[in-house]
């Protein structure tokens, strides 16, 4: 298979990749995220575009930065996922969702319609096996954004170890690899990558949903 890793910057998204590359028939011809049209951030994690690319450089793995809006974004997916199978014969998208149907859902329509095979290595997994299977690599991440309505704004910042996992479990209703939307990580280090990715911490921000840790 020859794929395109959809990319977000956080644990999920390199683990699966990690799993995906573990069967050496596999082949990850670059990295796909979609950015702001109207910043110079992510959309699905709010990190600036100038930390994901040092994240690609570390990765040594080209990344596809493709602006978009709400409105657009099933449009401009599908226009990537088009040059990349008719100019670079991709076959194949790799996602790191584990256990949330209604996105697994929308993205298996929306490959369909483009003919690429979608691809979920962390599917199904016990959400505790995923978060010890990614430590136990030794990847290293950074809590970057969490949800008001989930988590204080005193988790940013935190590293993603047993101590975090461990307040993780003792809030109830959390899902430890946050994967309703609980937190965000960027990872900054581990097997996948040939250095440590450079940040520094910088401000706190909030939306009306949301508070984030910027990094630069």
């Amino acid at each position: 298979m020859k794929a395109f890793i959809s990319w977000s910057s956080g644990k999920d998204c390199i683990y699966a990749m990690h799993r995906f590359l573990a069967d050496g028939g596999n082949e990850v011809f670059c990295l796909l995220n979609m950015s702001d049209a109207n910043s110079d951030r992510s959309r699905s994690h709010g990190i600036r575009n100038e930390l994901i690319r040092r994240q690609s450089e570390k990765v040594r793995i080209p990344l596809i930065q493709q602006p978009t809006t709400r409105a657009e974004y099933e449009k401009d997916l599908k226009a990537v996922m088009a040059h990349l199978k008719k100019e670079h014969a991709v076959d194949t998208g790799v996602f790191g969702d584990i256990f949330v149907r209604e996105h697994k859902t929308w993205i298996e329509r929306v490959c369909h319609d483009m003919d690429i095979t979608p691809v979920f290595p962390l599917w199904g997994m016990d959400t505790e096996v995923v978060m010890n299977g990614f430590l136990k690599e030794g990847y290293k991440s950074i809590v970057i954004s969490v949800r008001k309505n989930k988590l204080p704004p005193s988790f940013l910042g935190r590293i993603v170890d047993e101590a975090f996992i461990n307040d993780l479990r003792a809030i109830p209703g959390m899902d430890v690899c946050g994967e309703n939307g609980e937190y965000h990580t960027f990872v900054f280090d581990g097997p996948s990558l040939a250095d440590v990715v450079p940040f520094e911490k910088g401000e706190i921000t909030e939306n009306e949903t949301h508070h984030f840790l910027q990094l630069r």
